[in-house]
């Protein structure tokens, strides 16, 4: 294990100087594959007290990024076992270092509609399996394993804890290889148990038949349940020996005791398809097998002394070595990662992600696809294949530190390293499988916020919705924070130097921000101590600004009272205005009707209309009246008259009501 210097900062802000705290990857490392940095090359953290592995990158995941992440399971001569989830880029999101032993199988699974994380933890030192427990957690990340008891099964809380442990039932201990979660809410795990059998028609050594005295021997036999999980009830059991002959491995009897059994069949993989059957895969027995859900019965068997299939690619669809991790890709197609060896036999030097396609009515099988490494990684051991959602290929090189990506047609888009080049095939870092899942982590710890030697140093481990740190900082520890600056989450540590010139107050903390700028969570605060430039009897500048604009504000102030005050007496010279438009508007319509009933008079003068009184109005007296009156209002107007207007309803000259004048009449009415 090396340590490394940080690389450069890059300066944010221009004041401020930001830099991410933890290694980026290697690109194309020729240093880093020859073992110049060593043979597993990691990185620490100041923020975390965890271990995180440093990725050559080849062809950067970055290229295939859809938004989900890589689960690898790193063990090995030079690695301590771990679960380590990575981003796109190769950056850490989460590990731990709760569990002792080793770990395998580190995945995402549904279970009621919910995502966990589910992974394996035991001893895997027994005959090339293991005995331990499958772990299903939340995806907080959050627990505490040391008073774990084995075979109790454990349930926390909703907030992303552990949910339960499972193990196999009839008093067998899980197996590392394989842990499926079924949509019904069952699960299918594998296991191993000791029995003694009748070895008499084995051949030692594959040629020659055993001594008497192996005659009968022990066996590893292999077995795989189907379990309820919310009861642990057992709903399925299926036993290799009970279906498959000795004769039909071809790994080497040894000594076949109870201390040393026979690894006969080694069983790595275990699918429940739609209808209710199984497809397993045998490394031992280089076959992939397909087993009644109903009655236990081998159904057909691809590879193997007894292949059930005619192979119509020159036997390059049915010949396979140490095969693993064997799936259902369609209703007539398989796929499995091919390691074209095992401990015994090494044919071409090279390991291949496999895919066949079988016809069932005609018992033909075909090779469709195979997935070659540009590189030719040589796995002896363990590996996986994984059908991606928009139908890339994933595989992982077992026991060797490699994990890539193709394209359907057999393009890299994507490849990485965890181990030197130069020590492949060694076992100093390995991973049983690769995967690549989406995830959405959200611890219910807060940010962890630490102070070293004047840098600030951030992070969240498990969490995959940070995108931005928001730094603030007050003059107490439980006062009122203020916002100091914003600055972008790349990696998993992040650096804030204090030293740069930035003016801050005692305390500070940091709260996540989500890609919408929501807040998530809060760190615990930090005391900077006599590095803090701003005291606590300094003003906020959000407050009321800085003193030095104390009289501009104040200025600005008075200029707005004068405004309000204009706007005051504009808007009352306006409803002066309005009113005497108004008034003028009232006067115009009274003109307008007294002067229409005096032409109406002249009118009916002209007719020869008669008044109440017998008299007759003539032409010319209309026209004098007339005259009379616009005469009477042109004084009026100009001013020689006593009023430029009379009320309807008076008289003209005395200004009485028409009513009170009995000898007036009204011209123009009878």
């Amino acid at each position: 294990m090396l340590g490394f210097m940080r690389s450069a900062c890059l300066l944010v802000c221009g004041i401020l100087s930001v830099c991410v705290a933890d290694h980026e990857p290697f690109l194309q490392s020729v240093e880093y594959n020859e073992g110049a940095y060593g043979k597993y090359v990691t990185q620490n953290f100041t923020s975390a007290e965890v271990v995180a592995p440093i990725l050559n990158v080849a062809q950067s995941f970055t290229n295939c990024d859809d938004g989900s992440y890589l689960f690898i399971t790193p063990r090995g001569e030079e690695a301590t076992p771990t679960l380590v989830v990575l981003d796109a880029s190769g950056s850490l999101i989460w590990t731990t270092n709760d569990y002792s032993g080793q770990l395998y199988n580190l995945q995402v699974q549904e279970y009621k509609g919910k995502k966990y994380l589910t992974f394996w933890a035991g001893n895997d030192s027994v005959g090339g399996h293991g005995e331990g427990l499958y772990y299903i957690v939340r995806p907080g990340l959050v627990y505490e394993l040391s008073s774990f008891i084995a075979n109790a099964p454990l349930q926390l809380d909703q907030h992303y804890n552990l949910y339960r442990t499972v193990n196999a039932a009839n008093g067998l201990g899980a197996d590392l290889h394989s842990f499926t979660i079924t949509p019904s809410g069952s699960a299918i795990l594998t296991a191993y148990d000791i029995i003694e059998a009748d070895l008499s028609g084995v051949r030692s050594g594959g040629s020659r038949p055993p001594p008497a005295r192996m005659r009968r021997g022990y066996v590893w036999d292999c077995v795989f349940q189907e379990v309820d999980l919310e009861t642990g009830e057992l709903l399925f059991e299926w036993r290799a020996s009970e279906h498959f002959d000795f004769t039909q491995s071809y790994d080497h009897m040894r000594a076949a005791s109870q201390k040393e059994p026979w690894d006969w069949f080694h069983i790595n993989s275990v699918e429940k398809d739609a209808a209710g059957n199984y497809l397993i895969s045998s490394r031992h027995l280089r076959t992939i097998a397909y087993i009644s859900g109903a009655t236990g019965d081998v159904l057909w068997r691809l590879g193997g002394k007894s292949n059930s299939f005619q192979d119509l690619s020159d036997g390059h669809a049915t010949t396979f070595i140490g095969q693993h991790d064997a799936h259902w890709a369609s209703s007539n197609a398989i796929t499995f990662f091919d390691n074209r060896a095992d401990w015994t036999v090494h044919t071409e030097h090279r390991s291949l992600g496999t895919r066949v396609e079988l016809d069932f009515e005609a018992m033909t099988a075909t090779l469709a696809m195979q997935y070659v490494h540009p590189e030719e990684v040589y796995s002896v051991a363990q590996g996986s294949y994984q059908t991606l959602p928009n139908g890339n290929v994933l595989l992982g090189y077992g026991n060797n530190g490699v994990i890539t990506e193709f394209a359907a047609d057999g393009t890299v888009l994507c490849n990485a390293y965890f181990e030197p080049t130069h020590d492949w095939t060694s076992g100093n870092v390995q991973s049983y499988r690769n995967m690549k899942f989406n995830w959405t982590g959200l611890p219910i710890t807060e940010p962890s916020l630490v102070l070293k030697d004047g840098v600030l140093y951030i992070s969240w481990l498990g969490s995959t919705e940070v995108r931005q740190w928001l730094l603030q900082h007050s003059s107490a520890s439980d006062s009122t924070y203020r916002e100091l600056l914003t600055l972008p989450k790349n990696g998993f540590e992040t650096e804030v130097d204090l030293d740069a010139d930035m003016r801050f107050r005692k305390y500070v903390q940091v709260t996540a921000l989500d890609m919408d700028g929501r807040p998530l969570a809060v760190s615990n605060a930090v005391d900077v101590g006599d590095i803090a430039s701003l005291s606590e009897d300094e003003p906020w500048e959000d407050d009321a600004g800085d003193l030095d604009d104390f009289e501009d504000d104040t200025e600005a102030e008075h200029v707005a009272e004068q405004d309000d005050a204009l706007e005051d007496v504009q808007l009352l010279l306006g409803f002066a205005v309005l009113a005497l438009l108004s008034s003028l508007l009232v006067c115009w319509l009274w003109f307008r009707s007294s002067f229409f009933q005096q032409w109406r008079a002249g009118h009916d003068g002209e007719d020869g209309e008669t008044g109440k009184d017998g008299m007759a109005f003539g032409p010319s007296d209309v026209q004098s009246r007339s005259r009379q009156y616009l005469a009477r209002l042109a004084s009026r107007i100009t001013g020689s008259g006593r009023a430029w207007y009379v009320p309807l309803g008076q008289d003209e000259q005395t200004d009485m009501p028409l009513e009170e004048r009995n000898d007036v009449r009204r011209p123009g009415f009878r």
